[in-house]
Protein backbone atom coordinates (compact mmCIF):
# COMPACT_ATOMS: atom_id res chain seq x y z
CA UNK A 1 0.00 0.00 0.00
CA UNK A 2 1.60 3.37 -0.73
CA UNK A 3 0.86 6.18 1.44
CA UNK A 4 1.31 9.73 0.05
CA UNK A 5 3.18 12.05 1.90
CA UNK A 6 2.22 15.63 2.24
CA UNK A 7 4.22 18.54 0.77
CA UNK A 8 2.24 21.25 -1.66
CA UNK A 9 2.96 24.33 -4.07
CA UNK A 10 1.22 27.39 -4.64
CA UNK A 11 -1.59 27.02 -6.57
CA UNK A 12 -4.18 29.62 -7.40
CA UNK A 13 -8.39 29.09 -5.97
CA UNK A 14 -10.18 26.73 -8.11
CA UNK A 15 -12.90 27.75 -10.48
CA UNK A 16 -16.13 25.62 -9.12
CA UNK A 17 -18.07 25.74 -11.86
CA UNK A 18 -20.84 23.23 -10.81
CA UNK A 19 -22.40 25.79 -8.46
CA UNK A 20 -24.81 28.06 -9.83
CA UNK A 21 -24.35 30.91 -7.03
CA UNK A 22 -21.23 32.60 -7.96
CA UNK A 23 -19.30 34.64 -4.82
CA UNK A 24 -15.86 35.63 -4.53
CA UNK A 25 -13.29 34.13 -2.62
CA UNK A 26 -13.91 34.72 1.57
CA UNK A 27 -17.50 35.31 2.16
CA UNK A 28 -17.01 37.07 5.19
CA UNK A 29 -20.10 38.12 6.01
CA UNK A 30 -22.27 35.26 8.48
CA UNK A 31 -25.83 35.95 7.09
CA UNK A 32 -24.06 36.21 3.37
CA UNK A 33 -22.08 32.07 4.04
CA UNK A 34 -25.89 31.30 5.81
CA UNK A 35 -27.38 31.88 2.08
CA UNK A 36 -24.12 30.53 0.15
CA UNK A 37 -25.31 27.35 2.04
CA UNK A 38 -28.74 27.20 1.61
CA UNK A 39 -28.55 27.69 -2.00
CA UNK A 40 -25.61 24.96 -2.68
CA UNK A 41 -27.87 22.46 -0.46
CA UNK A 42 -30.95 23.83 -2.61
CA UNK A 43 -28.95 22.66 -5.81
CA UNK A 44 -28.13 19.14 -4.14
CA UNK A 45 -31.72 17.27 -3.84
CA UNK A 46 -31.90 14.81 -1.15
CA UNK A 47 -31.85 11.79 -3.79
CA UNK A 48 -28.57 12.96 -4.73
CA UNK A 49 -27.07 12.96 -0.95
CA UNK A 50 -23.92 11.24 -2.11
CA UNK A 51 -19.99 11.83 -2.43
CA UNK A 52 -21.28 14.57 -4.94
CA UNK A 53 -23.61 16.54 -2.59
CA UNK A 54 -20.88 16.23 -0.05
CA UNK A 55 -18.22 17.78 -2.84
CA UNK A 56 -20.61 20.89 -3.38
CA UNK A 57 -20.87 21.52 0.36
CA UNK A 58 -16.87 21.53 0.32
CA UNK A 59 -16.69 23.96 -2.58
CA UNK A 60 -19.11 26.04 -0.66
CA UNK A 61 -16.40 25.85 2.38
CA UNK A 62 -13.23 26.53 0.08
CA UNK A 63 -15.21 29.61 -1.23
CA UNK A 64 -16.44 30.65 2.54
CA UNK A 65 -12.89 30.63 3.46
CA UNK A 66 -11.12 31.53 0.52
CA UNK A 67 -9.15 28.53 0.54
CA UNK A 68 -7.98 26.10 -2.23
CA UNK A 69 -8.45 22.86 -1.30
CA UNK A 70 -11.13 20.73 1.19
CA UNK A 71 -10.84 17.11 2.60
CA UNK A 72 -13.37 15.04 4.28
CA UNK A 73 -11.67 11.59 5.38
CA UNK A 74 -12.06 8.92 7.91
CA UNK A 75 -8.82 7.52 10.28
CA UNK A 76 -7.46 4.11 9.25
CA UNK A 77 -5.21 4.16 12.28
CA UNK A 78 -2.67 6.42 14.55
CA UNK A 79 -0.83 7.71 11.19
CA UNK A 80 -2.84 7.11 8.46
CA UNK A 81 -6.68 8.55 7.14
CA UNK A 82 -8.65 7.35 3.77
CA UNK A 83 -10.14 10.42 1.61
CA UNK A 84 -13.96 10.07 2.17
CA UNK A 85 -14.59 13.05 -0.15
CA UNK A 86 -12.92 16.22 -1.73
CA UNK A 87 -13.86 19.98 -2.98
CA UNK A 88 -15.06 18.83 -7.00
CA UNK A 89 -12.11 20.01 -9.40
CA UNK A 90 -11.87 20.08 -13.25
CA UNK A 91 -8.11 20.27 -12.69
CA UNK A 92 -6.67 16.33 -13.70
CA UNK A 93 -3.70 16.95 -11.67
CA UNK A 94 -5.20 18.19 -8.41
CA UNK A 95 -3.67 16.08 -5.82
CA UNK A 96 -5.89 14.96 -3.90
CA UNK A 97 -8.64 11.84 -4.52
CA UNK A 98 -11.26 9.29 -3.08
CA UNK A 99 -9.49 6.34 -1.59
CA UNK A 100 -6.32 7.92 -1.32
CA UNK A 101 -4.36 7.28 2.15
CA UNK A 102 -2.84 10.39 3.68
CA UNK A 103 -0.45 10.81 6.85
CA UNK A 104 -2.12 12.58 9.60
CA UNK A 105 -0.06 11.73 12.10
CA UNK A 106 1.10 14.91 13.69
CA UNK A 107 -0.93 17.43 12.27
CA UNK A 108 -3.79 19.37 13.64
CA UNK A 109 -6.27 16.62 12.18
CA UNK A 110 -4.70 13.92 14.73
CA UNK A 111 -5.88 16.37 17.18
CA UNK A 112 -9.15 16.90 16.39
CA UNK A 113 -9.94 12.90 15.94
CA UNK A 114 -8.73 12.83 19.49
CA UNK A 115 -10.19 15.57 21.27
CA UNK A 116 -13.25 15.89 18.85
CA UNK A 117 -12.32 19.88 19.07
CA UNK A 118 -12.20 22.17 16.17
CA UNK A 119 -8.67 23.67 15.40
CA UNK A 120 -7.62 26.38 13.08
CA UNK A 121 -4.10 28.13 12.53
CA UNK A 122 -4.04 31.36 10.17
CA UNK A 123 -0.34 30.53 10.02
CA UNK A 124 0.73 26.42 10.45
CA UNK A 125 4.32 26.66 10.21
CA UNK A 126 4.37 29.07 13.13
CA UNK A 127 3.34 26.06 15.29
CA UNK A 128 6.30 23.95 16.79
CA UNK A 129 4.10 21.34 17.15
CA UNK A 130 3.64 20.86 13.12
CA UNK A 131 5.65 23.00 11.90
CA UNK A 132 6.49 23.40 7.97
CA UNK A 133 6.66 19.73 8.11
CA UNK A 134 2.77 19.39 7.62
CA UNK A 135 1.60 19.04 3.99
CA UNK A 136 -0.48 16.54 1.91
CA UNK A 137 0.49 14.82 -1.24
CA UNK A 138 2.69 17.60 -1.58
CA UNK A 139 0.45 20.38 -0.68
CA UNK A 140 2.41 22.65 1.90
CA UNK A 141 -0.79 23.69 4.45
CA UNK A 142 -0.10 26.89 5.84
CA UNK A 143 -3.42 27.78 7.02
CA UNK A 144 -5.98 25.37 8.34
CA UNK A 145 -9.27 25.02 9.64
CA UNK A 146 -10.76 21.87 10.30
CA UNK A 147 -13.93 19.81 12.44
CA UNK A 148 -14.95 16.84 13.63
CA UNK A 149 -17.95 15.32 11.64
CA UNK A 150 -19.96 12.85 13.80
CA UNK A 151 -22.47 10.59 11.42
CA UNK A 152 -24.66 8.59 13.66
CA UNK A 153 -24.30 5.87 10.85
CA UNK A 154 -20.57 5.54 11.34
CA UNK A 155 -17.28 6.33 12.84
CA UNK A 156 -16.74 10.37 13.05
CA UNK A 157 -14.44 11.90 10.92
CA UNK A 158 -12.52 14.84 9.92
CA UNK A 159 -13.75 17.52 7.46
CA UNK A 160 -10.56 20.54 6.82
CA UNK A 161 -10.28 23.32 4.75
CA UNK A 162 -6.31 24.37 3.97
CA UNK A 163 -4.37 26.53 2.07
CA UNK A 164 -0.67 26.71 0.72
CA UNK A 165 -0.25 30.63 1.86
CA UNK A 166 -0.60 31.56 5.93
CA UNK A 167 -4.04 33.59 6.18
CA UNK A 168 -3.50 37.41 6.94
CA UNK A 169 -6.59 37.57 9.58
CA UNK A 170 -7.22 35.58 12.61
CA UNK A 171 -10.09 33.17 12.75
CA UNK A 172 -13.35 34.42 13.68
CA UNK A 173 -16.09 32.86 15.83
CA UNK A 174 -18.05 32.86 12.73
CA UNK A 175 -15.57 31.32 11.09
CA UNK A 176 -15.87 28.04 13.58
CA UNK A 177 -19.61 28.46 13.51
CA UNK A 178 -19.41 28.07 9.93
CA UNK A 179 -17.25 24.96 9.82
CA UNK A 180 -19.25 23.46 12.68
CA UNK A 181 -22.81 24.14 10.09
CA UNK A 182 -20.75 22.28 7.59
CA UNK A 183 -20.11 19.44 9.53
CA UNK A 184 -23.25 18.84 10.78
CA UNK A 185 -24.46 19.40 7.17
CA UNK A 186 -21.63 16.21 5.66
CA UNK A 187 -23.04 14.41 8.20
CA UNK A 188 -26.44 14.35 7.33
CA UNK A 189 -25.39 13.53 3.98
CA UNK A 190 -23.31 10.71 5.17
CA UNK A 191 -26.44 9.14 7.18
CA UNK A 192 -28.79 9.85 4.10
CA UNK A 193 -26.02 8.10 1.88
CA UNK A 194 -25.87 5.50 4.27
CA UNK A 195 -30.06 5.07 4.62
CA UNK A 196 -30.32 4.50 0.84
CA UNK A 197 -27.62 2.10 0.18
CA UNK A 198 -29.43 0.04 3.53
CA UNK A 199 -32.78 0.30 1.69
CA UNK A 200 -31.63 -0.43 -1.79
CA UNK A 201 -30.30 -3.88 0.00
CA UNK A 202 -33.85 -4.34 1.58
CA UNK A 203 -35.39 -3.61 -1.36
CA UNK A 204 -33.09 -5.94 -3.65
CA UNK A 205 -33.72 -8.98 -0.67
CA UNK A 206 -37.94 -8.22 -0.61
CA UNK A 207 -38.14 -8.54 -4.80
CA UNK A 208 -35.97 -11.64 -4.95
CA UNK A 209 -38.43 -12.85 -2.30
CA UNK A 210 -41.18 -12.22 -4.82
CA UNK A 211 -42.55 -10.12 -1.39
CA UNK A 212 -42.59 -6.92 -3.38
CA UNK A 213 -43.33 -6.59 -6.64
CA UNK A 214 -41.59 -4.40 -9.93
CA UNK A 215 -43.40 -0.37 -9.95
CA UNK A 216 -43.86 -1.91 -13.48
CA UNK A 217 -45.85 -4.55 -11.93
CA UNK A 218 -47.71 -2.54 -9.57
CA UNK A 219 -48.15 0.31 -12.63
CA UNK A 220 -49.94 -2.83 -14.93
CA UNK A 221 -51.97 -3.55 -12.22
CA UNK A 222 -53.17 -0.34 -11.48
CA UNK A 223 -54.00 0.30 -15.10
CA UNK A 224 -57.18 1.73 -15.88
CA UNK A 225 -59.97 -1.01 -16.83
CA UNK A 226 -60.49 -1.65 -20.03
CA UNK A 227 -64.34 -1.67 -20.35
CA UNK A 228 -66.84 -0.49 -22.54
CA UNK A 229 -70.81 0.94 -22.49
CA UNK A 230 -72.10 2.13 -18.99
CA UNK A 231 -68.83 1.07 -16.87
CA UNK A 232 -66.35 2.91 -19.51
CA UNK A 233 -69.09 6.15 -19.16
CA UNK A 234 -68.84 5.44 -14.84
CA UNK A 235 -64.60 5.74 -15.23
CA UNK A 236 -64.53 8.92 -17.25
CA UNK A 237 -66.93 10.71 -14.74
CA UNK A 238 -64.92 9.39 -11.62
CA UNK A 239 -61.73 10.95 -13.53
CA UNK A 240 -63.35 14.33 -14.39
CA UNK A 241 -64.15 14.31 -10.50
CA UNK A 242 -61.20 12.85 -8.42
CA UNK A 243 -59.42 15.57 -6.85
CA UNK A 244 -62.69 17.84 -7.35
CA UNK A 245 -65.18 16.26 -6.14
CA UNK A 246 -67.27 13.04 -4.09
CA UNK A 247 -66.61 9.88 -6.02
CA UNK A 248 -69.79 7.88 -4.60
CA UNK A 249 -72.49 6.14 -6.96
CA UNK A 250 -74.93 8.69 -5.90
CA UNK A 251 -72.74 11.13 -7.27
CA UNK A 252 -71.80 9.88 -10.10
CA UNK A 253 -75.52 8.18 -11.45
CA UNK A 254 -76.64 11.86 -10.86
CA UNK A 255 -73.88 13.24 -13.55
CA UNK A 256 -74.74 10.47 -16.02
CA UNK A 257 -78.86 11.12 -15.59
CA UNK A 258 -79.32 7.89 -14.55
CA UNK A 259 -80.93 6.54 -11.01
CA UNK A 260 -78.40 5.01 -8.45
CA UNK A 261 -80.71 2.27 -9.02
CA UNK A 262 -80.27 2.20 -12.78
CA UNK A 263 -76.84 2.81 -12.79
CA UNK A 264 -76.41 -0.83 -10.46
CA UNK A 265 -78.45 -2.45 -12.49
CA UNK A 266 -76.59 -1.92 -15.45
CA UNK A 267 -73.50 -2.39 -14.20
CA UNK A 268 -74.67 -5.50 -12.51
CA UNK A 269 -75.68 -6.60 -16.30
CA UNK A 270 -71.86 -6.73 -17.32
CA UNK A 271 -70.73 -8.47 -14.28
CA UNK A 272 -69.18 -5.44 -12.73
CA UNK A 273 -69.48 -3.73 -9.45
CA UNK A 274 -69.52 0.27 -9.34
CA UNK A 275 -66.92 -0.53 -6.02
CA UNK A 276 -64.68 -2.64 -8.42
CA UNK A 277 -64.67 0.60 -11.24
CA UNK A 278 -63.74 2.96 -8.43
CA UNK A 279 -61.19 0.88 -6.52
CA UNK A 280 -59.20 0.51 -9.64
CA UNK A 281 -59.43 4.34 -10.51
CA UNK A 282 -57.97 4.74 -7.14
CA UNK A 283 -55.31 2.62 -7.24
CA UNK A 284 -54.36 3.87 -10.93
CA UNK A 285 -54.29 7.45 -9.30
CA UNK A 286 -53.09 7.05 -6.05
CA UNK A 287 -49.38 5.78 -7.55
CA UNK A 288 -49.06 8.48 -9.62
CA UNK A 289 -49.78 10.62 -6.52
CA UNK A 290 -47.50 9.20 -4.55
CA UNK A 291 -44.44 8.85 -7.00
CA UNK A 292 -45.04 11.28 -9.47
CA UNK A 293 -46.49 14.07 -7.97
CA UNK A 294 -45.40 13.59 -4.14
CA UNK A 295 -48.45 14.97 -2.53
CA UNK A 296 -49.34 14.17 1.22
CA UNK A 297 -50.73 11.54 2.56
CA UNK A 298 -53.61 13.40 3.58
CA UNK A 299 -53.75 15.27 0.32
CA UNK A 300 -54.19 12.12 -1.55
CA UNK A 301 -56.64 10.03 0.80
CA UNK A 302 -58.53 13.84 0.29
CA UNK A 303 -58.61 13.87 -3.47
CA UNK A 304 -59.62 10.20 -3.36
CA UNK A 305 -62.07 10.61 -1.57
CA UNK A 306 -61.71 8.49 1.21
CA UNK A 307 -63.50 9.21 4.61
CA UNK A 308 -60.21 9.84 5.98
CA UNK A 309 -56.23 8.80 5.91
CA UNK A 310 -56.55 5.16 7.40
CA UNK A 311 -59.28 4.19 4.81
CA UNK A 312 -57.22 5.00 2.05
CA UNK A 313 -54.19 3.35 3.71
CA UNK A 314 -56.44 0.09 4.51
CA UNK A 315 -57.22 0.18 0.79
CA UNK A 316 -53.74 1.18 -0.65
CA UNK A 317 -52.84 -2.00 1.38
CA UNK A 318 -55.53 -3.82 0.10
CA UNK A 319 -54.11 -3.58 -3.41
CA UNK A 320 -50.25 -3.56 -2.83
CA UNK A 321 -49.89 -5.44 0.70
CA UNK A 322 -48.03 -2.51 1.37
CA UNK A 323 -48.78 1.46 2.96
CA UNK A 324 -48.71 3.95 1.36
CA UNK A 325 -45.78 5.45 2.60
CA UNK A 326 -43.61 2.40 2.76
CA UNK A 327 -44.72 2.33 -1.34
CA UNK A 328 -43.10 5.49 -1.93
CA UNK A 329 -39.93 4.68 -0.18
CA UNK A 330 -39.61 1.70 -1.99
CA UNK A 331 -40.20 3.67 -5.27
CA UNK A 332 -39.61 7.26 -5.06
CA UNK A 333 -36.41 6.56 -7.17
CA UNK A 334 -37.49 4.49 -10.12
CA UNK A 335 -39.72 6.84 -11.41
Amino acid sequence: MTILKLNISSKAPLDYPRIDVQFKPEVTSFSERIKHLYKVLAGTPYYSADRSGISRLLDAGCQIFGFEHALLFRRLSQQVAEVVATSESDDDEDPFYMGQHIHVENTPSEQIFSDGASHHYKNVPSIAAYSAAFSYNGVDVNAYIGTLVSPSSTEPMVVCFFSSTPKEADFSAEDIETIELLAEGVACMIDLQKAQAQRKLTDQAMFAMGSVKTLDEYLQQAKLPEVYGVPARVVEVLQRRIGRAQLGIGHVAEELNLSKRTLQRRLQQQDISFAELRDQVRFHYSIDYLIKQHLSIDSISASLDFSDRTSFTNAFKRWTGLSPSTFRKLFRDYV
